[in-house]
C-alpha cells in the first residue's frame, strides 16, 4: 500500500527537464547498520539548484551515527553533489567527512568536457563522470532488465575510475518500508579491484517498478558491512 501510494504521487508529479523522471523533492530515509546492529540514519535528497547559471540537481547525502555509537565512532559526513539536469552526471561536488578522529573537507567540479578538478589535481575525461549515489538516480531513469550493464566514469579522491554496473539478479526484499520485488545492481571495475577503499563493496536494490526506489543499500567496509534499509520516504515539493 505505501509503495502503490507513492508511485501515485509520482505519477502525478509533472516531468521537468529532459523527459527524466521528476525526483525533485524527493527525500529517502534510512536506518543504517551493521546486520543486527543500529548505527544511526542516512539521507538522500534531491532538490532543483543552479550552478553557474543554469538549472541544476542538488543531491544531498547524509550520514549520522545515533548517539550509542557516537560514545565509541560518531561519523558526520555529508556530500552535496551538482548533478546535470540532462543525465545526472556530476558537475561539482563538495564532500565533508567526519568520521571518528578522521576530518576531511574536499570538492571535485568538471570544466567544460575534458578536465574534472578535485583538490588542485587535472584529469582529463572522455565521457560524463558520476558520483556513485547519482548514479543510482540515472539508473532509476531506465528501463532496466536482468542482464543490463551500465558503464560510467567515478570520480575519487585521487583518481577518476572506470565503473561497469550489473543487474545481476531479483529478489524479495523486507526494509521498514515495506515488501519490494527488487533488482539487485552490482558494480565492479574492469581490473576487478575493489571500488571503494579498504577492499569496500557496494550493491543496491531497486524496486522493480515505475519508480525504481532504492530499498536496500550495502557498503562492504574494513569494520564490516554497513546495511542501509529504506524506512520512509517523503515527497516535500
Amino acid at each position: 500500500m505505501i509503495k502503490q501510494k507513492f508511485y501515485l504521487l509520482i505519477l502525478a508529479t509533472t516531468f521537468i527537464w529532459a523527459g527524466l523522471p521528476n525526483f525533485v523533492g524527493e527525500e529517502l530515509i534510512y536506518s543504517a547498520g551493521f546486520r543486527l546492529f543500529p548505527a544511526g540514519n542516512a539521507i538522500l535528497s534531491i532538490s532543483s539548484d543552479s550552478l553557474n547559471g543554469e538549472p541544476t540537481f542538488l543531491l544531498d547525502t547524509s550520514v549520522k551515527t545515533n548517539s550509542f555509537l557516537d560514545a565509541f565512532y560518531t561519523v558526520r559526513d555529508e556530500t552535496l553533489s551538482w548533478l546535470n539536469v540532462d543525465d545526472f552526471s556530476l558537475l561539482k561536488a563538495v564532500k565533508e567527512i567526519r568520521e571518528g578522529k578522521y576530518h576531511r573537507n574536499h570538492s571535485v567540479h568538471t570544466i567544460g568536457d575534458s578536465l574534472l578538478i578535485w583538490n588542485k589535481k587535472y584529469f582529463t575525461i572522455s565521457e560524463p563522470v558520476y558520483d556513485p549515489i547519482a548514479f543510482i538516480y540515472f539508473l532509476r531513469s531506465q528501463k532496466l532488465s536482468l542482464g543490463d550493464s551500465f558503464h560510467f566514469l567515478s570520480a575519487g579522491e585521487k583518481k577518476v575510475r572506470e565503473v561497469w554496473v550489473n543487474i545481476t539478479g531479483k529478489e524479495k526484499i523486507k526494509v521498514p518500508a515495506g515488501n519490494f520485488e527488487c533488482l539487485k545492481v552490482e558494480p565492479v571495475s574492469p581490473d576487478g579491484k575493489p571500488l571503494m577503499k579498504n577492499n569496500g563493496q557496494l550493491r543496491v536494490w531497486l524496486s522493480n517498478d515505475g519508480i525504481k526506489l532504492p530499498v536496500k543499500i550495502e557498503m562492504k567496509t574494513n569494520v564490516g558491512t554497513m546495511v542501509m534499509k529504506l524506512k520512509e520516504f517523503n515527497q516535500i515539493n
